[in-house]
Parts: structure tokens; sequence; C-alpha cells
């Protein structure tokens, strides 16, 4: 009876521990599969206020069907890369204040020659040659060449660090307590979670697709010190 009892207890304590390696195993993807689930609800239901603090792209029902279930088949991270926001943030207020000085530069211009400007444009209109205004047709022309190259540079340096910045400031958003995203520094995290998914059609018809999605998290220290963990965003789909 002893020794039955004994045998009776170990086989508790062995199927515990199986079932407690089971779910370690398991719990990889634990963050993943709540994260997926909550997408594909809000985007089946066209919640737009939980997809905008999830995910920064869109799986819209009337165009590519609403997923019914779904199976994470693996998960790949990539190496955390560090952020640029700092450095680009620099770029674009470097490219802005030379913008601002230059539009002094021209400015001035302007006003000492506004006369055989207004010459010089009516002439252009009217393709005509601007004569003894041709010295100011050639100056006023390599201004505005210059003004539309540098608010290319402008609007590029503010495209590159809106880019760089975007999912970083997704992942750490908190109404309650709010973040500068640009006086932090930190690494974006990044996974690639492959499923197979349930998926029924605009047209009401069902068929399994395998997705790829695309999971970053933004892990971040302020000038203080101070950490701030965001959270899994969906940025990519495919």
């Amino acid at each position: 009876m002893h020794r039955r009892n004994v045998l009776s207890r170990v086989s508790v304590v062995s199927a515990a521990l199986a079932a407690a390696i089971l779910a370690s195993g398991c719990s990889g993807t634990s963050d993943e599969q709540q994260v997926l689930k909550k997408y594909f609800d809000a985007s089946r239901m066209r919640d737009n206020v939980t997809l905008a603090n999830i995910a920064a792209v869109s799986f819209r029902p009337q165009e590519e069907g609403s997923v019914q279930s779904f199976s994470i088949r693996n998960v790949t991270a990539d190496p955390p890369r560090q952020l640029r926001i700092q450095e680009l943030n620099k770029a674009f207020e470097d490219a802005r204040r030379a913008d601002e000085e230059f539009t002094k530069s021209k400015k001035e211009y302007q006003d000492k020659n506004i006369e055989a400007i207004d010459r010089v444009l009516k002439a252009e209109r009217e393709n005509k040659p601007a004569g003894r205004d041709a010295a100011v047709q050639k100056d006023w022309t390599k201004w505005r060449e210059e003004t539309a190259a540098n608010a290319k540079k402008v609007s590029d340096a503010r495209q590159a660090l809106n880019a760089e910045r975007s999912i970083a400031e997704l992942s750490v958003y908190d109404a309650r307590d709010p973040v500068n995203i640009l006086d932090y520094e930190g690494t974006l995290q990044t996974k690639q979670v492959a499923i197979s998914a349930r998926v029924r059609t605009p047209d009401n018809q069902t068929s399994d697709k395998e997705l790829v999605i695309t999971l970053q998290r933004a892990e971040l220290t302020g000038k203080a010190g101070e950490a701030r963990t965001g959270r899994w965003i969906i940025s990519g789909i495919k």
C-alpha cells in the first residue's frame, strides 16, 4: 500500500513537471498570440480605436477579408536595432535652420531687386527674353532652384525622422503618461511571426492563408536614465 502511494505521488509530480515544461515551451508565443488575436478581432469588428493603439498597418475586411482563426507556426527574432531618432532629429533641425537662413538671404535679394524680378516674371509668362534684366533673371532662376532643393532637403529629413520615430512612438504611447520621444534613445526589437490563418474573404468564401506578421517594440532610455519598454506593435503583414 505504501509503495503504491509513493508511486502515485511520483506520477503526479512527474505529470506536473511535464505540464510545466510544456507550458514553458509554449510561453514564447503567448505574447504574439494575444497581440495577433486582439488585432484580428479588432480588424474583423472594424474597431479603429483598438487598431490605432496596436498596429501601424491594416487588414481590411472589405479587401483582405477577416481572419476567423489562426495558429502560430514559428517566431523568428531579429537582432535589436539601435534607433537613430536623435541623429535624424539633428539632421532635420540642421536642414530646417539652413533653409531659414537661405530664406532670409533670398528675401533680402528679392527686396533689393523687386522691380526687376517683376519684369523678369512678366517676360517669362509672355515667353520673351528678359533683355536688360538678364542678369537678374539668371540670379533669380538660381534662387528658385536652390529654394526647391532646400525644401526637398527639409522634407526628406522630416520624412526620415518620422519614419524612424513612428513605431517607437506608438509602442510607448500612454495617454496617462505622455512621452516626448526626442528625449530618448534606445533599440527597436523585431519579430517575424509566421501563421496559418483561416480567412473569410469579402465574397463570403473561406480559405487558408500563410501570413508573416512583423511585430516591433521599442526599449528606450531617457536622458535621466529612466527606462521605458513599449508594447508590441504590428508593423507589417505579408
